[in-house]
Order: C-alpha cells, then sequence, then structure tokens
C-alpha cells in the first residue's frame, strides 16, 4: 500500500513539475526572440480572454491558449483586456502581450501611406493619427535636410515611398519619417533598376514624373507599361500628354471631373494644355509605376481611356480614339 501511494505521490509531482514546467515555458515564450519584425492583431468589441487567446495563437504570439488564459485569471486581468487593433513584435513575450492588451494601446501604430497619395495626404494621414501637424510636416519637407543624392532640388514630391509603417509616437519626428520613406523608396529599386536608370536617355527626375502620372492615370499594375509607353510616345514627339490627373493636380485636387474652364487653366501641370512633362511628380507612385515609366511597353499606340468600369481602351490613331470616346463614353 505504502508503495502504492508513493507512486501516485510521484506521478503527482510529476504531472505538477511538467505543468509547471509548461506553463512557465509559455510565458516566456516568445515568436521570434531575436526578431524586431511586428505582427497586428484586431482585437473585437466584447471578445473574452479565451477569442483573444485564439487571435494570438493563430498568430503564433501565444504557445498555448490554456497558459494564456490561466495567465488572465492568475493576475485578474479576464475582464481587462481592450478592444483595437495591435502592434506586437515578434520578440513579446506574454507579460509583454498582455500588457499592450490591458493598455489598450500599442507602443507603436501602424501608418499606412497608400499608393498615389500626394505629399499633402501624407501629411494629412499624420496630423489625423495625431503624430504631428499637417503644415509642420509640410514645412520639414521644405526646409529640413537629408542626404540622398537621387532626390531633386526643391521638391520631395514623388519620392517618400507608399508602404506600411510601425512608428512609436513617443520617438516621432518629421525629420526622421520622412528619412524612412527615403530610404525605403532607395531600397525598392533594385541595382539592375539603378543600372537602367543610369543607362536611361531620361533623366531619373524625368522617369519619376512619368511614373507619378502613370500611377493616378490607370489602377491596373498589369496595363501601367502600356500607359508608360503612350505617354512616353506622346512626350517624345512633343505633343500635350492629356493625362487628366496633371490637371486636376494643378488645381489642387485628387479627383472629380474637369469643367471646360479647369481644362483651360493656365498652369504648367495642364498637360491638356501644354505640351512635355509637369514640373514635378503628381504623386508618390508604388514600384510598379516607377517600374512601367522605366521599362514601357513599345506599342503603336497613342491614345487611351477608361470606360464607365475603368476598363481602359487603346487607339493608334486620333480617329479610333474618336470611335472609343463614342463606344464607351456615356
Amino acid at each position: 500500500m505504502k508503495k502504492i501511494l508513493i507512486l501516485v505521490l510521484v506521478l503527482v509531482l510529476g504531472a505538477v513539475f511538467l505543468l509547471y514546467g509548461g506553463y512557465s515555458s509559455a510565458i516566456h515564450y516568445a515568436l521570434n526572440p531575436s526578431s524586431a519584425n511586428r505582427v497586428t492583431v484586431t482585437v473585437p468589441e466584447g471578445a473574452t480572454g479565451s477569442e483573444v487567446a485564439d487571435l494570438l495563437y493563430e498568430k503564433g504570439l501565444i504557445k498555448s491558449p490554456t497558459a494564456f488564459n490561466f495567465y488572465l485569471r492568475q493576475n485578474d486581468l479576464s475582464n481587462e483586456l481592450k478592444a483595437g487593433r495591435f502592434v506586437f513584435r515578434e520578440s513579446d513575450d506574454m507579460a509583454r502581450i498582455v500588457e499592450i492588451l490591458a493598455s489598450g494601446k500599442s507602443s507603436e501604430v501602424v501608418l499606412t501611406l497608400l499608393e498615389g497619395w500626394t505629399t499633402r495626404q501624407i501629411a494629412e494621414k499624420l496630423e489625423i493619427e495625431e503624430l504631428t501637424t499637417a503644415e509642420d510636416f509640410m514645412k520639414c519637407l521644405e526646409e529640413c535636410e537629408f542626404d540622398f543624392n537621387f532626390i531633386p532640388e526643391g521638391y520631395l514630391e514623388g519620392y517618400l515611398y507608399p508602404d506600411t509603417y510601425f512608428v512609436n509616437p513617443d520617438q516621432y519626428s518629421d525629420e526622421a519619417l520622412i528619412n524612412r520613406l527615403l530610404n525605403t523608396f532607395k531600397n525598392k529599386l533594385s541595382d539592375e533598376d539603378w543600372e537602367a536608370i543610369n543607362a536611361s536617355p531620361r533623366s531619373f527626375e524625368d522617369i519619376m514624373i512619368m511614373a507619378s502620372i502613370v500611377e493616378r492615370e490607370e489602377r491596373d499594375p498589369a496595363e501601367r507599361p502600356t500607359v508608360a509607353g503612350i505617354l512616353w510616345n506622346r512626350f517624345d514627339a512633343d505633343i500635350g500628354l492629356g493625362a487628366d490627373a496633371t490637371v486636376l493636380y494643378g488645381l489642387g485636387r485628387t479627383s472629380g471631373g474637369l469643367s471646360y474652364e479647369d481644362l483651360q487653366s493656365d498652369s504648367p501641370y495642364n498637360t491638356r494644355k501644354y505640351a512635355g512633362l509637369p514640373p514635378t511628380p503628381i504623386c508618390n507612385p508604388s514600384i510598379t509605376s516607377i517600374h512601367a515609366a522605366l521599362y514601357p511597353e513599345d506599342t503603336d499606340y497613342w491614345y487611351y481611356l477608361h470606360d464607365s468600369d475603368g476598363v481602359i481602351h487603346y487607339a493608334k490613331t486620333l480617329d479610333e480614339h474618336n470611335v472609343n470616346k463614342a463606344r464607351y463614353i456615356h
């Protein structure tokens, strides 16, 4: 009998040891202890601790939902987790994850800058996120100094790369963010791209201006090289590009229709009125638009238009273009 009791005690102690070891391991677990990569998790309103645990487990941020729930109960935090979008580092352990969830605030915010946004739109987004004011950001674009040999003199429109950035509000500065955007831009272009740029008869500034027009003129990345080829054809022939997006930019707008008066505007961005490229990019383009301007499709097309569904239609002659207008523009 005594041997049986001893055996049972050993088994119980062993089970307790294993459970404690497993729990301790779960508490100290991190998806990637040496990584600074981020993982975003959206916790819906009214989510229970168990539901939050499942969300974290699916993302690989915790080792065990059971251990997570036990940790919450042990620390009286089961009802303290907040809803919202949270940013975690892959190196965060359970204690850090729970701390962020209970505080309701990540140490970083997710800053998504959309492709084709102007610098003004970026500035307004930063103000919405309460990182700075639009006025201060625009002022830094003009007055702060940046050490990149590819940026033109006098403006940065076109070179602030659109992407998703993780920003710590406590460490934020306009100058530091702009440096990040410029550095991301630089890194998006491969060595082969830079070789092609250096070998091109066109200046890099002209390529970037064209890329920005292509970005705003064509939504489908697959069609952008063809659109770029058409616009370069028109540029080389010294005739107006006829790009509505440039006219809108000159009017301080990014969308909407154009009136007869708009099309008569005396602006260097009015490519319906003046031949050649506008003086600066009209937005901050994606890498697909930069590639389209750098590696355009060589075709015999000279015209394009979009129908009411956004589908593009090409034409080789003005007569064909007018037929497309009658057929697709209503």
